[in-house]
């Protein structure tokens, strides 16, 4: 199986998502960059979907994160995919560093916000960062480097977030991805490399010029807004995902409506794990994790649940929470945020929808009721007949953009509209 047909190339950023249960730092039996199972085969879940494994920042549970080691151990013991920053410094050389102003776990005594985009490549060769064991010896790798690490492995694919800094100009965030892209062209790693941006807006089109078919995950940390999915899709976004915290179940569904992948990030915990498992792309799943041989031999020795099977979990609200109650226009749109007393924000991960009791006073019986979430296409919207004279109806709908849905009727009526619960997807089994 080639590197590009694997389907780790389209797996997850799952930042910190270990969650181990065993530790095994013995090298994987199977063929280098192929995890598979104790049948020497890869491996599967029952919809088909096949499992690899990223080393987050080379594996920093396991070794200095970014470092030249920890490159060269994940290449040595054939985890799928390597995942890595970049940053430039002053003179614009590349280096593999998650922070562009230095941690201080890189800093000597005394030393504050030094930035590596105001350094140069000598200057930032001199720093030294803390090991695991605390002690400051480990030098931050140029691409360079972490380029002729890769050579000869293309089973190895490379997940490359281009990083940006506090106060870039948008104009510096293009220049960057276009030393990036074309770094990536110049050691011939298109074929294995999946790009990442935060500042996708900027980067994607960049990429595009000069890659247009090359893998581009694009990132945010907000609380879901279907504008931002739908510019990543215009922009040429291979995948598109937020935090799982503020993934619900329709922005999943959203996502891939417009035919690109779901890739939601930093799961916390196994229930959140499992909802991006059972939201996996056909294509594939890549477990992102700080400690790759833990989770590998988790997911080797079948202690990952693969097959996690959902139940919609309702919730209802002690008392009604009111979110309208005035005379609606014909034709007019009107959106209503749904409050944090309503839905708080920790369930938003995985939430399903809200129902909505509306209240229709003085109807004629004529016309038509719409919901559906804020910013959505009108075919989200559940339409429902007005009544003749006062009666309750009872409607669901998911959240749209600013925790808001969407309310439109073809006639002029008064309706008072209140939460009375919300229901989320959770995976019980999954504790």
């Amino acid at each position: 199986m080639s590197a590009l047909s694997r389907p780790t190339f389209l797996g997850r950023v799952v930042a910190g998502c270990a969650l181990v249960l065993a530790v095994s730092l013995a090298a994987p039996t199977s063929a280098p960059g192929v995890t598979v199972g104790t049948d020497g085969k890869p491996i599967k879940n029952k919809a088909g979907i096949e499992f690899g494994i990223s080393a987050h920042r080379g594996g920093m549970g396991e070794w200095p994160q970014n470092s030249l080691e920890a490159f060269t151990e994940t290449i040595k013991r054939g985890f799928d995919s390597l995942e890595t920053d970049m940053v430039f410094t002053r003179d614009g050389h590349a280096v593999m560093s998650h922070e562009d102003k230095l941690a201080s776990r890189c800093l000597q005594d005394g030393q504050t916000g030094l930035a590596i985009h105001s350094m140069t490549l000598e200057q930032v060769q001199q720093v030294r960062c803390a090991n695991l064991a605390g002690e400051k010896v480990v030098p931050i790798p140029t691409f360079e480097q972490l380029a002729a690490a890769l050579k000869g492995h293309p089973e190895i694919l490379l997940s490359l977030e281009v990083k940006a800094y506090t106060g870039q100009s948008a104009a510096g965030k293009k220049q960057w991805a276009e030393k990036a892209i074309k770094l990536v062209q110049k050691y011939k790693l298109q074929n294995q490399t999946k790009l990442i941006s935060f500042n996708w807006e900027y980067a994607l089109p960049v990429f595009r010029k000069y890659e247009p078919k090359i893998r581009v995950i694009a990132l945010d940390q907000v609380q879901l807004d279907l504008d931002r999915v739908r510019l990543a899709k215009k922009l040429g976004a291979s995948a598109y995902g937020t935090r799982v915290k503020y993934t619900s179940v329709y922005l999943v569904k959203y996502v891939k409506s417009l035919r690109i992948d779901s890739a939601p990030w930093s799961a916390t915990d196994n229930e959140q794990r499992a909802f991006q498992i059972y939201h996996a792309n056909k294509s594939g799943f890549m477990f992102g994790t700080d400690t790759p041989s833990a989770t590998q031999d988790d997911l080797v020795n079948g202690r990952i649940n693969l097959d996690p099977v959902p139940t919609m979990t309702a919730t209802t609200l002690t008392s009604p929470v009111t979110i309208s109650s005035i005379t609606y226009k014909t034709g007019r749109k009107y959106y209503k945020a749904v409050p944090t007393k309503a839905v708080p924000t920790a369930d938003l991960a995985m939430l399903g929808d809200v129902t909505l009791k509306i209240t229709v006073k003085g109807g004629t019986g004529k016309g038509s009721l719409s919901v559906g979430p804020a910013s959505s296409p009108s075919s989200a919207s559940v339409k429902v007949a007005l009544p003749k004279g006062t009666k309750t109806l009872t409607v669901r709908s998911p959240l749209g953009d600013n925790r808001k849905v969407r309310i439109s009727t073809t006639k002029k009526v008064k309706l008072t509209v209140q939460v009375v619960s919300y229901q989320r997807m959770r995976f019980p089994s999954a504790g």
